[in-house]
């Protein structure tokens, strides 16, 4: 190294145009940057992508959010300041937060193993270096200068989107504006006979694999035989802190509504947090669960059996949003109740539960169900809610006794949807049009969270 979706087809270089270091140095956001190689110098050129290829970029968690509001988050049009991925607090706030992360170079965030490729990167003599990403220059140069330089990489060239290129125009996608970049480098380094680009996004390697095809094609016999190889990168992505997640999310809400303006022709509506409550029940926390299944055998009791889920996360109150008729009955959101197991019983097979009942006889408990159960493992194809056909005189009381406490809580998903000033009764259940076209919208199901004041996790649906 030297110092410190659509088809893509490729146009003939422009023969008239110069091409030098001076020029592409436009690009590069690296702050008191020293000049680019020459043009004679330059044997490889190794392009990086940042987010989930080199750093291991927090994700919308889907255990907090509506699967619409997953997609809408991902849209640079939905909220007045940005998305995702256009608000650098969401990248800043990874972690422990950037003073604390900047201390300890973001540990546990890097992919490794494209850290150890950009430091040979930097050892080769004759291989320019380039960081490309999408990000913005205007909200993410400092920030992304600061968290590579905590982890002691060094880039010929940090690349990021601009408002508007050095050609003048307005780049129309992320890969339009990579690829308009990447011809800039291949024409300014003709003598050029590697290049490698590593990304994780495979619609973006089709991309390219496509572009490098065209630009060999076109470019025969006008420059050194260049080889290119584009390597897909397995994603592992991360999430936030949920509170920290939930809480930048609330704050970048509250900017978006007090902002009553019109962009590119969009109107933005005030929007609003709900959320949407699966179910109410008495909740077990992970390691509750793990250690109720395991203390009654239950994965060595269907170690035999085929695509069955195990479960034990909730004793059933209803499957729905709790009343305040209900809520008096069993307590408040966040009582906490010991149980104890009576027996244990399947359904042909297909659901496996326990029966349970209070620990202190004096309290008073709810359930819609005929008696409180919790659901240990269900087979694909049946569900919960079958638990309810094991006949009673089935149940086997366990060979000792087993307790376990649980906590009065909510299953449910956040969702962020137009503010109508409704209720809160009539908030809890999702609008069926959303804010931004369905196209732009995820259409994967993700398990809920904990709402049991307060209570983060994943959990099924009865």
């Amino acid at each position: 190294m030297f110092g410190a979706g659509a088809s893509i087809g490729f146009p003939a270089t422009n023969r008239s145009r110069e091409y030098t270091p001076e020029t592409l140095q436009t690009w590069n956001v690296i702050p008191n940057q020293t000049a680019l190689p020459e043009r004679e110098a330059v044997r490889a050129i190794h392009i990086y992508d940042f987010d989930n290829t080199l750093f291991l970029t927090p994700l919308p968690n889907g255990k907090i959010w509506h699967a619409p509001t997953l997609g809408n988050l991902h849209s640079p049009i939905w909220l007045a300041n940005g998305g995702w991925w256009h608000d650098s607090r969401i990248l800043a706030a990874t972690g422990a937060g950037l003073e604390e992360e900047e201390r300890r170079a973001w540990e546990g965030w890097w992919n490794e193993h494209i850290v150890q490729l950009v430091q040979l990167s930097m050892q080769q003599k004759d291989a320019l270096a380039v960081l490309l990403t999408g990000r913005s220059v205007k909200g993410f140069g400092p920030l992304l200068t600061r968290i590579l330089k905590s982890k002691g990489l060094e880039f010929d060239m940090i690349v990021l989107k601009p408002e508007v290129m050095p050609s003048g125009h307005e780049p129309e996608t992320t890969m339009a504006f990579k690829t308009v970049f990447m011809e800039e480098v291949l024409n300014t380094y003709l003598e050029a006979q590697d290049l490698r680009i590593y990304e994780d996004r495979v619609k973006h390697v089709r991309a390219f694999e496509e572009f490098c095809h065209n630009y060999i094609q076109a470019t025969l016999n006008r420059r050194a035989h260049l080889k290119a190889e584009v390597i897909q990168v397995a994603e592992a992505a991360r999430c936030l802190d949920p509170i920290t997640e939930l809480s930048v999310i609330q704050t970048m809400v509250h900017e978006h509504n007090s902002v009553q303006r019109t962009i590119h022709g969009h109107r933005f509506l005030p929007l609003r947090i709900k959320k949407t409550v699966f179910y109410t029940g008495y909740l077990l926390s992970s390691s509750t669960s793990a250690n109720l299944l395991n203390t009654l055998e239950i994965p060595s009791m269907i170690a035999k059996e085929n695509d069955v889920k195990l479960l034990a996360n909730n004793v059933m109150i209803t499957p729905r949003p709790a009343s305040r008729s209900v809520l008096a009955r069993t307590g408040p959101l966040g009582r906490k109740v010991e149980f104890e197991v009576v027996g244990v019983a399947h359904w042909e097979h297909k659901v496996w539960a326990a029966l349970v009942k209070p620990v202190d006889n004096s309290i008073r408990i709810y359930t819609d169900n005929p008696e409180p159960t919790v659901v240990l493992a269900v087979r694909r194809g049946a569900k919960p809610i079958d638990a309810g056909r094991i006949d009673k005189s089935h149940y086997k009381p366990p060979a000792k006794p087993v307790r376990f406490w649980t906590v009065v809580g909510e299953r449910l998903l956040l969702r962020i949807e137009e503010d109508n000033n409704e209720g809160e009764w009539e908030s809890l259940f999702p609008r069926r049009k959303s804010a931004i076209p369905a196209s732009a919208a995820a259409s994967a199901q993700t398990p809920p969270l904990v709402r049991a004041i307060p209570s983060w996790g994943g959990g099924g649906r009865w």
